[in-house]
């Protein structure tokens, strides 16, 4: 349910995100936002455990929408907000328009990935 609720949530924003920014930026910063969306489990390999297949995808529509805060996410270091903070320094400071919409999407994705799963933590 994680991953299926993460890739849904990643990309419904990044069709949002694509048709505000103005000039649209191309279709990879809808694939680089939804990959992005995804990508900070990773480290949940660090801890697998083979029941975690089961909560892939969910059984039923609802299942998987709970909301907790999460002020604790080690050994997750992918779920810390320093990344996608790092991300929008870098989007700032890129000079080619291609890299910074790359850039963004990436800062997009993953931050929204953190605020699904409720992270609060910062470093």
């Amino acid at each position: 349910m994680y991953l299926f609720w993460h890739a849904v949530f990643a990309l419904l924003l990044a069709l949002a995100t694509f048709r505000l920014i103005k000039p649209n930026p191309g279709s990879l910063f809808i694939l680089v936002t939804a990959f992005f969306g995804v990508f900070p489990d990773l480290d949940h390999l660090l801890c697998w455990n083979p029941e975690f297949l089961t909560k892939l995808i969910p059984r039923h529509l609802t299942e998987g929408l709970a909301f907790n805060l999460r002020p604790f996410v080690y050994p997750c270091y992918l779920h810390l907000w320093l990344w996608p903070l790092i991300l929008i320094t870098a989007t700032i400071l890129a000079k080619k328009r291609k890299h910074r919409e790359l850039l963004l999407a990436m800062a997009v994705g993953w931050g929204l990935h953190l605020a699904l799963d409720g992270v609060i933590v910062i470093l």
